[in-house]
């Protein structure tokens, strides 16, 4: 009987990942070697770097701490890809599932607001299965090598 294989990949798309706020820069770092293919970003930076905007199929924001969301990078972000028809995708990480200050309220709101989907998890492994995903899957190593 033949087996199916769930690791080609149908398609490759450009994720840009874009930390928002310190933990998530330094969770970002962590896993750099564990995306390939994914361009991870400062959303500081981006105003420089109009070029993976235009280019990415997913912009991904991910966050640690709403508190320190930076809410002109989102909203920046928010514009650029509704200018350019892109996907625009949130991951909060928080280990409760909720949060309660006025500050982590406000980095919510702006995220919710320009962001088209947003996907809250307890810790970072999911987020790295999500990325690979929205990459296009995982290859094995027949498939890399052919």
């Amino acid at each position: 009987m033949p087996t199916n294989s769930w690791t080609r990949r149908s398609y490759e798309a450009d994720v840009l990942l874009v930390p928002l706020d310190p933990a998530a820069r330094t969770s970002a770092a962590a896993l750099i070697d564990q995306l390939p293919g994914i361009t991870v970003a400062d959303g500081a930076s981006l105003a420089d770097e109009r070029k993976h905007l235009e280019r990415a199929d997913v912009i991904t924001l991910l966050v640690r701490d709403l508190a320190a969301v930076d809410h002109d990078t989102v909203i920046r972000l928010g514009h650029a890809a509704r200018d350019t028809g892109t996907l625009l995708g949130a991951v909060v990480v928080t280990p409760c599932l909720a949060w309660s200050g006025a500050d982590e309220d406000a980095g919510a709101a702006v995220v919710r607001e320009y962001a088209d989907t947003v996907v809250i998890v307890r810790d970072m492994p999911p987020v790295l299965h999500l990325l690979q995903v929205l990459r296009g899957g995982s290859r094995d190593a027949a498939e890399v090598t052919a």
